[in-house]
């Protein structure tokens, strides 16, 4: 199986999200020895934000493009050849002003692309990825699950569904402000979710 791993938090040590996140990872080897990662750490090393240039070559003909067009697509093509390649999809994000960090917006700018992730035709638009599963993990402040504030669920669930990922679990682990001990709870609770779906996910 083949498993792409997003890490979308800026802090480290006290990061909750690359804590559950790695400790799903070890317990998924157990059931999955043959398991192959592709990490990439966006929260420390954000892709770059879409520019003029990458609209340009992004929505013109493949056939078309010039060695300067391929050159500002070629991180969007190496990420996007991920996802196309990946079995499973590990997002672990902490909630930023109640939606998605901005580096993890970034990588979906990068790998959300016409032709590639999607289609738009006639009827519609088509989503281009099957039968791949994901799994978000997120870390909020307060309790947002759903209420008003919780744009980050949503929305990630929507632009999944928009390329093909229908199959997306969350693990919300909530309240890791309010305290050690809100932090502790929160985080116990969701390494049981993970344990929990680690064998059939």
């Amino acid at each position: 199986m083949k498993l792409l791993h997003i890490d979308a938090s800026s802090r480290t040590i006290r990061s909750v999200t690359r804590k559950l996140s790695a400790g799903f990872i070890n317990t998924l080897r157990l059931t999955h020895p043959n398991l192959k990662v592709t990490h990439h750490d966006v929260g420390h090393h954000p892709p770059p934000f879409i520019s003029d240039a990458w609209v340009g070559a992004a929505f013109s003909p493949a056939d078309q493009h010039d060695p300067a067009m391929k050159g500002v697509l070629h991180h969007s093509d190496e990420l996007t050849a991920e996802l196309l390649a990946c079995d499973r999809l590990l997002i672990a994000s902490p909630m930023h002003n109640f939606t998605v960090s901005a580096s993890l917006k970034a990588w979906i700018d990068q790998v959300v692309r016409a032709d590639m992730t999607f289609k738009v035709t006639e009827e519609g638009v088509v989503p281009l990825l099957h039968g791949k599963k994901a799994l978000i993990i997120t870390a909020r402040g307060g309790f947002v699950a759903g209420t008003e504030y919780d744009f980050q669920e949503p929305y990630l669930r929507k632009i999944l569904d928009f390329i093909g990922i229908t199959d997306v679990t969350f693990i919300h682990a909530e309240g890791v402000n309010n305290g050690e001990d809100a932090r502790v709870a929160a985080m116990t609770k969701a390494v049981a979710d993970l344990t929990g779906l680690a064998p059939t996910w």
